[in-house]
């Protein structure tokens, strides 16, 4: 019967144990809400960065792309231009040519069959000639074309690099 004496005792024992447990049990979950709410801040932070970034890097893209493309343009005109010129060209020094031959036959008609077999023959090699000439031309002209395209899209692209890679340094930096 010495154990009902000690019933009371006991009795309170565990519940005050039951109580300092339950405290406990509180006090360890609201650090460990605390420390989620934290994380999720924290993450949902970091999330809207990657998404500005991303956000940033598309319309960077979009630009160099609209460069790209206004580039492209101005090549194709150009690019058309210059074919327009070397045809212009090969029919300026092709009529010269012939008029020239036309001004050199008038004044050697003494000579006649002589004067007119060279002309004859002189006339297509400066066809020939004119024609080299107008290609000449008009591939130096299309490689000036082609160069200025590259040199502008080069730019165009690099351009875009650096702010796509500058963002991105300055947005690790920040963090």
């Amino acid at each position: 019967m010495t154990f009902l004496r000690y019933w009371p005792q006991i009795l309170l024992s565990v519940v005050v144990a039951g109580l300092l447990a339950w405290a406990g049990a509180q006090v360890y979950r609201a650090g460990y809400n605390a420390a989620n709410v934290r994380a999720e801040r924290i993450i949902g932070e970091f999330a809207k960065a990657e998404a500005e970034a991303q956000a940033k890097a598309r319309e960077a893209e979009r630009r160099a792309v609209a460069m790209i493309a206004e580039i492209e343009a101005v090549q194709a005109a150009q690019q058309e231009r210059i074919e327009s010129e070397v045809e212009a060209r090969a029919a300026d020094l092709l009529a010269g040519n012939l008029r020239l031959r036309h001004e050199i036959a008038a004044l050697h008609t003494a000579h006649l069959s002589a004067g007119a077999a060279a002309a004859v023959e002189s006339d297509a090699a400066a066809q020939r000639g004119a024609a080299l000439v107008a290609a000449a031309v008009g591939v130096g002209a299309e490689a000036d074309a082609v160069q200025r395209g590259l040199i502008e899209a080069y730019e165009a692209c690099r351009s875009w690099h650096l702010e796509t890679v500058g963002e991105a340094a300055l947005a690790r930096d920040e963090r």
